[in-house]
């Protein structure tokens, strides 16, 4: 890796009076790591904007035995055989293996070995350096030499950087080493660079780096900052031990935040970084991150990052607690040759306050949701093998649940044809299960709590036995453009524990669900009609696609006392019919990357290059309940949310009697590759109006990315009729007005130019992790510029989230061939 010792603030200059010139990429977290651990191409975790290139060839080796051959247009010789001398004049091109010198005279030295250039030397070994200068003296046999006046670059290193070289002497002291005396070394390619190291002497390893001794950093030749050392990475593999560089940013909240990093490679396939951080009005903070890969689809990460919270700043109080804490992550996957498939997605943080003050990602920081899985999979023709340990919390406005799988395991068959039923097409499939599983709920206020749920808070004990098994039978039917698929079932669940009802205290007691399952699935044929242009080719397809589907449940009688745990656990008895129509909207699509005009000409010619493409659907649906109370598991007048009025919509609607649930509707649109749309909304048949929405755009071009999601909920007022089952506010139960925007929008080229963007999330209700009234939750603004050589980044981040309210800023500065000076997130893992 790349290491430096100069203060990051002198970095700025060298960006912020430079003129525009060509791009070259930026990344505020840039580690100048591409793809270390394998050589399957891949998105390097750590960078995942820098795109991938093919790794750069290995510099020619080095032949000492050949001939040297001398061309030129006059040459004239004198002495003996052993002795002589030879002077060429006149476009003078020298070679000897890889190496080559040109220069307008050159007196060569057969004794000696020794070759004089002068006048517009020019020496090239191989296309991995290149020495220029006025004068120089060369042995072709030990390859060592010096050259006056000089320029040079190096060689080129993965990421496409040369570091470029003016100096008064350069001495080549060995077949891949000079030495640089009296120097100017930069990677910018200009008369007057827009940042450079001078030194005294600085010596250059070929494909390996250049170690600049008491450098002063110049911006536009103007001294800014004298260091005592620095190295700069010339290696075609950028994987290199190191320091990082330096990287901060401030914040009103926590002052300035100062952080250092060292990189270690472990071998071809590993890596580590530890990272500090300081804190100057909080405390100190460490991190790191392991990185492994066994091929090319298994990988290993793990990563940990903790706070020392009040060491400086305010001291720890009753009003500026302690708020340090840890977090640890594990994400992996492993593909074994015998077909066995194994991953982890593990996630602990210790505890809600550290999550919410400390995580760099406001996804992290407003979650109420903490998530641990480790599975292991095997399918073996039609049967699938899971084990799985599971944990999850939940944090709420008055109380954290936590749930958990330890373990479970489970053995599924896919529907597979029985075949001794030759004529009749049945499947037959089952899911079968073995787990151990817990609940504990903690409320912060254990009166409000019981108020709120009517009893006491569920603590099971450590392990809760539960066994099931779920056979099915299908038959699918065509005839006539019709299909009909009905399927049978029987469902059997056992529970070592269960729930009192009336006070919600886990009794050991245990308890056996069952029930029994028909669907009878009907879809007729579609209807379809080409709406067609003035010159009668093809606009696009319209197509109509109704289904009815009927679902009866029954047998279960004692949802009251079964503990829920997952989805497996809040299903009740139904009689119901789903109702609903797809219209579908195909246009035709070229496959190839042709231009609108050879499309235009192409779209009516039955070609492989021009595909049928749905750029638009819009589906109703609806359900029709013949059973209201679900066999008693609806309780009117609080919020129900189980199977099967939970299959629309994760918005609740089963906190009264209905026959019909509320119209789905829901719009896909897609006219092209760059742009989306979507759109869901739940409608009240019952004088309701609007229930929900959700809405979601994206348009993503060269220049221009710009995405959105919004979403709104109403506090539904009952109709006179349902009144009775209202809450203590007069409204339908479960049911909250919400409405939260999160739009990004970006314009230009990270790699070119100027370039921006600004990301907002805005809660325009009364939110439960908002830290003040404000409706903007968090924002990012981005500029930055990018010039050939270096470039650099400003952005600034407001959180509003629960106990934090922060405004940070953060300056990232790339140098090429150098690195980045900016922020990165270590040990915090993000999705």
């Amino acid at each position: 890796m790349t290491r430096v010792l100069p203060l990051v603030a002198c970095v700025a200059l060298a960006c912020l009076f430079a003129a525009p010139a060509q791009a070259q990429g930026t990344n505020p977290v840039d580690r100048k790591v591409e793809n270390p651990i394998t050589d399957t191409p891949n998105v390097n975790p750590l960078q995942q904007d820098q795109p991938v290139r093919p790794p750069t060839g290995k510099p020619p080796p080095i032949q000492p035995g050949d001939e040297l051959v001398v061309v030129c247009a006059k040459e004239t010789s004198t002495g003996t055989r052993e002795s002589r001398v030879s002077v060429c004049e006149g476009n003078v091109d020298a070679r000897i293996g890889t190496y080559r010198l040109q220069a307008d005279k050159v007196t060569v030295y057969d004794k000696t070995n020794k070759v004089i250039a002068e006048g517009n030397v020019v020496f090239d070994q191989g296309d991995q350096q290149r020495i220029t200068g006025s004068r120089a003296e060369w042995n072709y046999k030990t390859k060592t030499g010096f050259f006056i006046n000089s320029t040079g670059y190096t060689n080129q290193t993965q990421d496409g950087t040369r570091m470029y070289f003016i100096a008064d002497r350069v001495e080549k002291i060995s077949l891949d080493t000079i030495v640089v005396i009296n120097g100017e070394i930069t990677a910018c390619d200009e008369e007057v660079p827009k940042w450079s190291f001078h030194s005294k002497r600085t010596k250059i390893k070929t494909g390996d780096r250049a170690r600049i001794s008491s450098p002063t950093f110049r911006v536009k030749n103007v001294p800014v900052l004298w260091v005592p050392f620095a190295s700069l990475a010339l290696k075609h593999d950028d994987r290199q031990s190191g320091f990082l560089t330096p990287t901060f940013s401030a914040s009103g909240e926590k002052g300035f935040r100062i952080s250092e990093a060292y990189y270690l490679t472990l071998g071809r396939s590993a890596d580590f970084t530890l990272r500090g951080d300081l804190f100057s009005k909080r405390g100190l903070a460490i991190g790191g991150d392991l990185r492994t890969r066994a091929n090319s689809r298994s990988f290993f990460n793990m990563g940990f990052y903790a706070v020392k919270d009040r060491i400086f700043g305010v001291p720890a109080s009753a009003q500026d607690p302690d708020q340090g804490g840890s977090s640890f992550y594990i994400d992996a996957v492993h593909y074994f040759p015998n077909g066995f498939l194994a991953a982890a997605d593990v996630n602990v943080t210790s505890n809600l306050a550290f999550r919410q003050i400390f995580s760099d990602s406001i996804q992290q920081a407003i979650s109420p949701e903490e998530r641990s899985q480790v599975f292991i999979n095997k399918d073996y023709h039609a049967y699938s093998f899971n084990f799985r340990l599971n944990s999850q919390a939940t944090s709420l406005q008055n109380s954290q649940i936590r749930i958990r799988e330890l373990p479970s395991v489970s053995l599924d068959r896919r529907p597979s044809p029985l075949h001794w039923f030759k004529n009749i097409p049945l499947y037959y499939s089952f899911e079968s299960a073995v787990e151990g599983v817990s609940r504990k709920e903690t409320p912060g206020d254990p009166v409000a709590f019981r108020l709120a749920v009517g009893g006491a808070p569920i603590i099971t004990p450590s392990i809760v036995q539960r066994f099931d098994f779920r056979p099915n039978i299908s038959m699918p039917l065509s005839f006539s453009g019709w299909t009909v698929t009905a399927t049978a079932g029987a469902r059997g669940t056992y529970y070592s524990n269960s729930l009192d009802p009336a006070t919600r205290l886990v009794l050991p007691r245990d308890v056996v669900r069952g029930y029994g399952e028909f669907v009878l699935d009907v879809r007729p044929p579609a209807l379809a009609r080409n709406f067609r242009r003035s010159d009668n080719s093809v606009w696009f397809r319209h197509v109509i696609e109704p289904y009815v589907t009927y679902r009866r449940i029954a047998g279960i009688d004692n949802f009251d006392r079964i503990i829920r745990f997952d989805y497996v656990d809040a299903i009740a008895d139904t009689n119901e019919i789903e109702f609903g129509v797809s219209n579908r909207f195909f246009t035709k699509r070229s496959t190839e990357s042709v231009g609108k005009k050879a499309q235009s000409v192409a779209r009516d010619k039955k070609s492989l290059a021009t595909q049928p493409y749905e750029a638009l659907s819009i589906t109703l649906r609806a359900k029709y309940f013949f059973d209201q109370y679900f066999g008693g598991a609806l309780i009117p007048g609080q919020r129900n949310q189980f199977y099967p009025i939970d299959t629309f919509s994760g918005f609740s609607y089963g906190a009264v009697p209905r026959k019909f649930s509320p119209l789905n509707v829901e719009v896909r649109y897609r006219p092209s590759e760059h742009l989306f749309a979507d759109f869901r909304t739940d409608l009240d048949v019952r004088g309701g109006g609007l229930r929900d929405m959700a809405a979601t755009f994206g348009l993503n071009r060269a220049l221009v990315q710009a995405f959105s999601t919004f979403y709104y909920t109403r506090a539904i007022e009952l109709v006179p009729g349902l009144q009775q089952f209202a809450d203590a506010r007069g409204l339908e139960p479960g049911t909250l007005r919400g409405s939260q925007w999160s739009p990004s929008v970006f314009v230009g080229n990270r790699e070119k130019g100027l370039f921006g963007g600004l990301s907002l999330f805005l809660d325009f209700q009364n939110h439960p992790f908002a830290g003040s009234n404000r409706s903007l939750i968090s924002s990012t603004a981005t500029i930055g510029y990018t010039w050939k050589c270096c470039s650099i980044t400003a952005q600034d981040f407001t959180f509003n989230a629960g106990l934090r309210n922060e405004n940070r800023v953060v300056f990232a500065f790339r140098l090429n061939g150098i690195g980045t000076f900016g922020t990165e997130k270590i040990g915090q893992w993000t999705k």
